[in-house]
C-alpha cells in the first residue's frame, strides 16, 4: 500500500512513487526512486517538495517494531504531520500503452519521410509531440525498455529504428546526468538522425540483398541528404544539434567514417553517443539482409568489434543503461533452460534478485507452461548462451505476452 509521508520524515531504503510537485517544477527526472543517501532528501527539499508519496513494506517480519497490521508510519511524532491531501500516484505503463506510443510515433515519422519525398517542408511540429509524450512514459516508468526494440510488429527499418534510437537516446541522456530540459533534444535529434534516407531511392534502400558499390555510394550521402533537410527548418534546434548529428552520425574514431573523415574530438557530443545507439539497435533489431542479435551479443560486438571506432565512455553508458542482460532477454541457464528475463529487484540497474519466466527444458524444446523462477542474481556463470527471440521462434507479440504474463503474481 501507499503512504503520504512529509518530506522530513523520510528515511534512507525508503521508496519514493509520488511527489507534490509535478515533472516540469522540479529538476528531479523520476519521481519514482528509493531514498539511498541523505542527499536524496535534501534534494526533494531544495526543490519545494513538501510531502511524497511512499510504498509501505508488507506484512512486518519478526524483526519489525512494528505490528504486521499496522497501518502507522515509523516516525517520532503523527501529531506534526500536516493534514495532507491524497496525491495521484500513476500507474506504470502497459506494454499495450507503450505499443501504442511506439506505433504511432513510427506513423508520424512514416508521414515525415513521405512528406520530403513529396517535396514538401519538414513539419516537426508532430515529431516534437511524440517525442515529449514517449519523454513523460518514461518520466513514469523508470524501468529500463531497451526490449521495445523487439515489440514491433512494423517491419519498415528506417522509421522502426529511428523510433527506437529515440527512446534509448533519452534513457541514455538522462543516466549520462544530461539535464532534463535538454533530454527532448536528444530525442529529436536521434528521431530524424535518418531524416536523409527519405532521399534515397526505395529500391537501394529496401535492397534486401548486399549494395552494388555505386548504391552504397549513394546511401552514403544520406548525411549530407539530412543536413539539407534539417538546415532548412525554421526550429532552432532542428537547425542545430539534429542538423549536427544527421550530418556526423556516420564519423568514426580516426577519420574511418563519412561524409568528411572527422576524428571523435571534431563531433558533437550528442553524435559520439547517438552512433553507439544507432549501432546498437540496428544489430539488435536486425535487417532484412541480417539477423538480429540478442543484447549480451551485440554488446559483446560492441566492445569487441566497435570499441577502436566508437567512444568508449558511450559504449559504458550505454552497457550501464541496458545491462547485459536487460528485460526482455532469452537466456539459457546453466541447467538448460530457456528463460525470458522478466524484472529485476533494482530496475535502475538491473541488478540485485531476478525474476525469470522458464519457457524451455531445453533450446528447441517449449514446456507444457511456462515456469516462474527467481534467482539472487544473474551473471556469466549462471547463462550458457543469449538468444534474440527469433532464434527460438517468437514473434513480437509472443514476447509482449509473456512479459505480461510475467508481471502477474510471480512467485518463487
Amino acid at each position: 500500500m501507499n503512504k503520504i509521508l512529509p518530506v522530513d520524515k523520510l528515511e534512507i531504503g525508503m521508496e519514493v512513487v509520488a511527489v507534490d510537485k509535478s515533472w516540469l517544477e522540479t529538476n528531479i527526472l523520476f519521481h519514482r526512486f528509493r531514498i539511498q543517501t541523505k542527499d536524496d532528501i535534501q534534494k526533494l527539499r531544495d526543490n519545494g517538495i513538501k510531502n511524497v508519496t511512499i510504498t509501505l513494506p508488507g506484512p512486518a517480519t519478526a524483526t519489525s517494531p512494528h505490528p504486521a497490521n499496522s497501518d502507522t508510519l515509523p516516525v517520532d511524532d503523527d501529531r506534526d504531520i500536516p493534514e495532507i491531501r491524497e496525491m495521484e500516484v500513476l500507474p506504470l505503463p502497459t506494454l499495450r500503452e507503450w505499443n501504442a506510443l511506439h506505433d504511432k510515433t513510427i506513423a508520424v515519422l512514416s508521414k515525415s519521410f513521405e512528406d520530403i519525398r513529396m517535396g514538401s517542408a519538414l513539419d516537426v511540429t508532430p515529431l516534437r509531440s511524440q517525442v515529449i509524450e514517449t519523454l513523460e512514459m518514461l518520466v513514469k516508468d523508470p524501468r529500463k525498455n531497451s526490449f521495445l526494440v523487439t515489440l514491433s510488429e512494423i517491419d519498415d527499418e528506417s522509421y522502426v529504428h529511428s523510433t527506437n534510437t529515440m527512446i534509448l537516446s533519452m534513457g541514455l541522456a538522462a543516466q549520462s546526468g544530461v539535464a532534463k530540459e535538454d533530454l527532448p533534444k536528444w530525442g529529436l535529434a536521434a528521431l530524424l538522425h535518418d531524416i536523409g534516407k527519405a532521399l534515397i531511392p526505395l529500391e537501394i534502400l529496401k535492397k534486401p540483398g548486399k549494395l552494388a558499390p555505386h548504391e552504397w555510394d549513394t546511401m552514403k550521402r544520406h548525411p549530407k541528404f539530412g543536413h539539407s533537410i534539417l538546415s532548412k527548418s525554421k526550429d532552432d534546434i532542428v537547425r542545430g544539434i539534429c542538423t549536427t548529428v544527421a550530418m556526423e552520425h556516420h564519423e568514426r574514431k580516426g577519420g574511418g567514417g563519412y561524409p568528411y573523415g572527422l576524428d571523435l574530438p571534431d563531433l558533437d557530443p550528442v553524435t559520439r553517443s547517438l552512433m553507439v545507439l544507432d549501432i546498437y539497435e540496428a544489430l539488435t533489431a536486425g535487417r532484412i539482409y541480417r539477423s538480429p542479435l540478442s543484447p549480451a551479443k551485440t554488446l559483446a560486438y560492441l566492445l569487441e568489434k566497435e570499441l577502436h571506432r566508437l567512444d568508449p565512455r558511450a559504449i559504458a553508458n550505454l552497457v550501464q543503461m541496458v545491462g547485459i542482460y536487460p528485460v526482455g532477454s532469452f537466456v539459457e541457464l546453466a541447467d538448460g533452460r530457456v528463460a525470458m528475463v522478466s524484472a529485476y529487484e533494482n530496475a535502475d540497474t538491473n541488478s540485485g534478485e531476478v525474476r525469470l519466466l522458464v519457457l524451455y527444458s531445453s533450446p528447441g524444446k517449449p514446456l507444457p507452461e511456462p515456469a516462474k523462477l527467481t534467482l539472487p542474481a544473474i551473471d556469466r556463470t549462471r547463462v550458457r548462451q543469449t538468444f534474440h527471440p527469433r532464434e527460438l521462434g517468437l514473434s513480437p507479440s509472443d514476447v509482449a505476452r509473456h512479459l505480461e504474463e510475467s508481471s502477474e503474481g510471480h512467485r518463487h
